[in-house]
C-alpha cells in the first residue's frame, strides 16, 4: 500500500470494488479510498494504465461544490485506487423518513437544481452520470432550511467498462434497474438526455418515498421503462405543483428525443423556485403502500 495513505475500516463494497476510510499523511486529513477489482494482468498493461490515468486525471480537474472532489489516483501492489474528499451529509437513501414517505418539496427542488449544475460542469469535461442511484448522492439540511447535495461516482460511466475489459454491457449490469434509462440498457447511451432521464427517475423516487420498479430485474425494469409504465406521481405527492410534476415527467420520457436536449433547455423548462416552494395549503401526500411497490400494469 502507498505509504501516503493509511487505510482504515472498509465502508462497504461498491459496484466495482471496495471503499475504505483512509488518512492522507501528506495533507493530514481524512479521505476516502476506493479500490477497483481488476486482474493484475490488466492493470500491469501499459495501455490499460494509461487509459485509467487519463480518466482519473480528468476527474481530478473537476472542481464544483456539488461534485465529490477526486484528490488522487495511482497504482500500488494491490492494484488501481482513487482517493476522494470526504463530503458532508448522508446518502440520499437515508434522508427519506421511511418507505413510502418522500423528502420535503423544497429539498426535491434543490436536488434537481443542484444536479443540473453538476451535470453541466461534468459534461464540459466529457462525463455523463449513467450510474445515478439514491446511494450515489450525499445530502444535508443547513440551519437556514436550505439543502446541499453532492454527486458521487461520476467517473463510473467510463471506469466500469474499462475495469470490465471494455465489455459493452458491463455498465448496465452495475446500474440501478429503477433508474436505468432504456437506451443505456440497450448499449446506446444518449449523453445528457440519458443522464436527465435518470435524474428524473431519482426525483420520482425521493418524491414518492420509494420506486415501483426497485428490486426488479434489469430486463423487467427495462421493459417497463421502455413502455413508460409508471404509477401517477400525483397520487403520492398531492403537494407537488403540477408544473414541477410535469417537468419531471418530461425528463422521464421513454423516447430520448422527447426529453430536453440540453441542460439549458431543462433549465428553461424547469419552473421557478418560488412557484414550487410557495407556502400555500396543499393536501398531504399519501404513503406508497405494498400495492404501489408492485403495481398491476395489466
Amino acid at each position: 500500500m502507498s505509504e501516503r495513505y493509511q487505510t482504515g475500516d472498509c465502508l462497504g463494497r461498491g459496484r466495482a470494488g471496495s471503499v475504505y476510510e483512509a488518512y492522507d499523511t501528506q495533507q493530514n486529513k481524512s479521505v476516502i479510498l476506493r479500490r477497483f477489482d481488476v486482474p493484475e494482468e490488466e492493470y500491469q498493461n501499459n495501455r490499460w494504465r494509461s487509459e485509467y490515468l487519463t480518466i482519473t486525471n480528468d476527474l481530478k480537474r473537476i472542481k464544483h461544490p456539488n461534485i465529490l472532489e477526486v484528490l488522487d489516483s495511482d497504482f500500488d501492489e494491490e492494484g488501481p485506487f482513487i482517493v476522494t474528499d470526504q463530503a458532508p451529509g448522508i446518502r440520499l437513501s437515508k434522508m427519506m423518513p421511511g418507505q413510502g414517505t418522500g423528502i420535503p418539496l423544497k429539498a426535491i427542488y434543490h436536488l434537481a437544481s443542484q444536479m443540473l449544475d453538476a451535470y453541466q460542469v461534468a459534461m464540459s469535461f466529457g462525463f455523463y452520470h449513467y450510474a445515478l442511484s439514491p446511494s450515489s448522492i450525499l445530502g444535508y439540511e443547513h440551519q437556514d432550511n436550505e439543502y446541499h447535495f453532492t454527486l458521487m461516482d461520476l467517473g463510473h460511466s467510463k471506469l466500469i467498462p474499462l475495469i470490465a475489459n471494455n465489455s459493452n454491457d458491463a455498465l448496465a449490469k452495475t446500474l440501478d434497474p429503477a433508474l436505468l434509462a432504456p437506451e443505456v440498457y440497450e448499449g446506446n447511451p444518449q449523453g445528457i438526455q440519458s443522464s436527465l432521464y435518470m435524474l428524473g427517475q431519482l426525483l420520482y423516487w425521493v418524491s414518492a418515498g420509494g420506486h415501483p420498479l426497485a428490486g426488479l430485474s434489469l430486463r423487467t425494469a427495462h421493459a417497463k421503462h421502455k413502455a413508460g409504465e409508471m404509477p401517477y406521481l400525483k397520487g403520492y405527492r398531492a403537494d407537488m405543483p403540477d408544473n414541477f410534476r410535469k417537468w419531471i415527467y418530461r425528463l422521464i420520457e421513454p423516447n430520448p428525443d422527447r426529453r430536453p436536449e440540453s441542460i439549458i433547455e431543462a433549465r428553461m423548462l424547469m419552473p421557478a423556485s418560488d412557484e414550487v416552494n410557495a407556502e400555500i395549503f396543499r393536501p398531504q401526500p399519501r404513503k406508497m403502500d405494498r400495492r404501489d411497490a408492485e403495481p398491476d400494469y395489466s
